[in-house]
């Protein structure tokens, strides 16, 4: 199970990407899914490889670091209450982000399959429009756990 309801945040607001990289980082060590170095890791891992992503509908980053910094399989769901800036993955120019996919992978050879089952939602529109109309909590934890819970040949 790689969404929980415990890891699915909605209208989260951060000013900037350090407070939520932190609070990111409070969540995943409270539950013992990552280890005390991840905070700072995902800090310079977005520094160095940016993970911003231009949608046609939506603004997504998928911020993640190294498997040596997680103990488990997860992922953290987090829709902004407003955008905060990311630098785009292909151009690094600022992006204004919507939507965070925070991926928890300690298994390198997960990490691929939940990769991909990540571009194929960003691909899929009618994902995409149903993230953005997301209105609570409860859908928008449903619609996750719907996509990425689902073993591969159910969906």
């Amino acid at each position: 199970m790689y969404v929980e309801e415990n890891l699915v945040f909605y209208n989260q607001r951060f000013e900037t990407q350090s407070q939520l990289f932190d609070f990111i980082a409070d969540e995943l060590e409270e539950k013992n899914y990552v280890t005390e170095q991840f905070r700072e890791a995902i800090k310079i891992r977005e520094h160095n490889f940016p993970t911003g992503l231009q949608l046609q509908k939506l603004n997504v980053a998928l911020v993640h670091t190294d498997v040596e910094y997680s103990k488990t399989e997860k992922l953290v769901i987090i829709k902004l209450e407003k955008p905060i800036t990311f630098k785009n993955i292909e151009t690094l120019k600022p992006l204004e982000v919507d939507f965070i996919i925070g991926l928890i992978l300690k298994d390198s050879h997960k990490h691929l399959e939940v990769l991909q089952r990540v571009s194929r939602l960003l691909q899929n529109e009618d994902i995409i429009q149903e993230i953005r109309q997301a209105s609570s909590h409860g859908e928008l934890t449903i619609l996750m756990q719907d996509y990425f819970n689902k073993k591969e040949n159910e969906i």
